[in-house]
């Protein structure tokens, strides 16, 4: 836990989950920038309105904290943090929205609008456009970033969706993007969310989701086993079983394996599962009115499934959380497969090579074997 200083007041915040052994904070440089400026001037000025998109742990909802706030994180664990991090510091509960539904934004006069840039332009672009009817030019638009991830494609999708942009000088690293609202622009449809074909069906993904343009190689490794080697049916005679889709993206994973299932005449059902608001509107979309699915926002398998309740965990897990690289979220996901798997129960995941996941495994199972690979992939499966 480290300490944020906000002009005279101060925060101890946290991340969720925590970053390990690793020195993270639970805020940037480009958190403190946006703070101080906002805060900057006549300390009895009126309270604002400030919509705050991408607030990862909670700094700006915090430090925020005295004008009227729409905040909208689309991370499972993220919000989590926001919840704890204002509890321990004694403000208020706060009520959580997701970039996907902006119309608690109808009818507000904004005064200000504070978008953390996220790592994909597809996230920005989408969440720009979805932003824009709520703009005025009355509105303050900040964004905010370190320095080395604010890039001229970045300012293009400021100036093209929403007005004139400009950023600021760099302070530690990071800067600030101020644009101008321009009711007279033109931007276009928004082209998110996005559809492309695989397995014999039509895919939704939303600009902020997992491979937004196409299926990816991994995800696709891992199906094509799961169809044509994976043997079901030597999980023995407790049909029908229990899949969980861990990190589910847009469902393609959880959805193909179970049209796999159905089609061979196995039982089965799906719980997928991910931190992402993106993912799980995507998924629910595309399994439709399926009641052979649960579909959970959370960032943790354990939080959803009993112990030894699954035959199957399918993952394809990320080695970042954000812009920070690191196993921490691959390791959990491995732990949880490992206690919510039933005795003879399988964890199959695909991942880059370089990323030694075979030896975490180990440590974990006991086991891993390599079932599949591709010149970037490796598929590994371990049993309980």
């Amino acid at each position: 836990m480290d300490t944020l200083n906000v002009g005279e007041r101060s925060f101890d915040l946290s991340r969720v989950p925590s970053a390990g052994k690793r020195p993270l904070r639970a805020w940037d440089a480009a958190d403190e920038y946006v703070l101080d400026h906002v805060e900057a001037g006549d300390a009895q000025a009126k309270p604002k309105t400030i919509a705050v998109i991408g607030d990862a742990f909670g700094a700006l909802s915090c430090g925020l904290d005295g004008h009227e706030l729409f905040v909208f994180n689309e991370s499972a664990a993220g919000r989590e943090a926001i919840h704890e991090n204002r509890a321990r510091n004694d403000l208020g509960p706060i009520e959580l929205h997701s970039v996907l539904d902006l119309a608690v934004l109808e009818g507000r006069a904004l005064d200000a609008v504070v978008i953390k840039v996220p790592k994909s332009n597809a996230e920005l672009e989408d969440a720009l456009h979805r932003l824009r009817p709520h703009l005025t030019p009355d509105t303050e638009i900040i964004g905010a970033a370190m320095a080395k991830h604010i890039h001229t494609s970045t300012l293009e999708l400021f100036e093209r969706i929403v007005g004139p942009t400009t950023t600021s000088l760099a302070k530690k690293k990071a800067r600030l993007i101020s644009a101008t609202f321009d009711a007279s622009l033109e931007p276009g449809a928004n082209r998110w969310p996005s559809e492309w074909k695989a397995y014999g069906r039509t895919f939704a993904t939303h600009g902020g989701g997992f491979s937004p343009a196409k299926l990816d190689a991994g995800s696709q490794l891992l199906v094509d086993y799961m169809r044509t080697e994976f043997d079901a049916l030597a999980l023995g005679e407790g049909l029908p079983f229990a899949v969980a889709d861990l990190g589910c993206g847009n469902g393609v994973v959880g959805l193909a394996v179970h049209d796999h299932f159905s089609k061979l005449g196995i039982d089965n059902h799906v719980i997928a599962i991910d931190d992402s608001m993106f993912a799980v509107d995507a998924t629910g979309h595309n399994w439709g009115s399926s009641t052979d699915v649960r579909i959970h926002h959370a960032h943790r398998l354990v939080n959803v499934c009993e112990p030894m309740s699954l035959d199957v965990v399918v993952v394809n897990p990320p080695f970042h959380d954000g812009r920070a690289l690191g196993d921490d979220i691959a390791w959990s996901m491995f732990v949880d497969a490992h206690k919510t798997l039933r005795k003879g129960g399988r964890l199959v995941m695909v991942g880059n090579r370089h990323l030694a996941y075979h030896a975490k495994l180990k440590k974990i199972f006991g086991a891993a074997a390599n079932v599949g690979s591709s010149a970037r992939f490796v598929l590994l499966e371990a049993r309980r």
